[in-house]
């Protein structure tokens, strides 16, 4: 039986917001002159003794140097912020400090230390669930919890831990589901990562059936710029079934779909997945 080769295109990929000013910069896409900027503006607070401005400051300067993939930067940046609010009585179960000990262990995930990476998101999980237990209703902990099993699934899934990595994919598009809805992008996005670690179990109905139901609301969401990939995914699981005309159709249409969005790497998949239908009915 061949191996078959999914995109996974969103296993680990979404982040987390930062506040307004790193919005604006996101947008723009100017982090180097943002970085300059932001110098400027930590001389000014350092001057003026400005405590929390300087805290700010960091945080914001750790978010651009992790976009940038300075990772080393970005971690120091990140302790730095962390001990300043613990300095200033900043319980270590606060959302605050969470969120940022998130973003590190995602930072040892990307970096290949994944024993530092788990023990990360292990501490988030047990003190999210804790928030939960008390405030189950609490918009922003459901958020950081979402992401937090999205993260560490996408840790567990690079590792080969599928049955794990399922588990708590699912528990993330729950999550998604009663926060976001069914017709959202990060609810698809999910879908299909739960089709992926499904396919790699070798559980190729369940991977068809959230596949098929990603493409379904995928294709009422204009915006949804990964629809092809998600159809190159669907493709490859039919070809592992042996449905070989129903593979070409969606790699067909993955490939069309993937032009329309000038996606690339999708245009890629798709091609291989249609040369790899040719080779096995050849």
């Amino acid at each position: 039986m061949h191996e078959i080769k999914v995109c996974s295109i969103g296993i680990g990929k979404r982040r987390v917001g930062r506040g307004a000013l790193y919005e604006i910069v996101q947008r723009k896409g100017e982090f180097k002159k943002a970085e300059r900027m932001l110098h400027v503006a930590l001389r000014q607070a350092q001057i003026l003794q400005h405590y929390d401005g300087i805290t700010y400051i960091y945080d914001v300067m750790a978010n651009l140097a992790y976009d940038m993939n300075d990772f080393k930067k970005a971690k120091k940046l990140f302790v730095s912020v962390l001990e300043r609010l613990l300095s200033k009585g900043v319980s270590q179960d606060d959302l605050a400090i969470i969120h940022i000990s998130l973003k590190i262990a995602n930072m040892y995930h990307i970096m290949g230390d994944i024993e530092k990476a788990e023990t990360g998101y292990k501490f988030c999980l047990e003190n999210l669930q804790n928030h939960m237990a008390k405030e189950s209703e609490n918009i922003d902990v459901l958020q950081l919890l979402g992401l937090n099993l999205e993260w560490y699934a996408a840790m567990l899934f690079s590792q080969s831990q599928y049955a794990d990595a399922m588990k708590y994919l699912t528990q993330s598009y729950n999550i998604s589901v009663q926060i976001n809805g069914e017709e959202h992008e990060q609810t698809v996005v999910l879908l299909n990562d739960l089709g992926t670690v499904n396919c790699m179990l070798k559980e190729y109905d369940e991977a068809i059936k959230y596949l098929s139901k990603a493409i379904e609301i995928g294709k009422r969401l204009p915006d949804m710029t990964d629809i092809g990939s998600i159809h190159v995914n669907l493709g490859n699981a039919f070809i592992m079934k042996g449905l070989y005309e129903e593979a070409k159709k969606n790699c067909n249409q993955g490939k069309r779909l993937s032009k329309m969005k000038k996606h690339t790497e999708a245009i890629l998949e798709a091609e291989e997945c249609l040369e790899r239908i040719k080779k096995l009915t050849s």
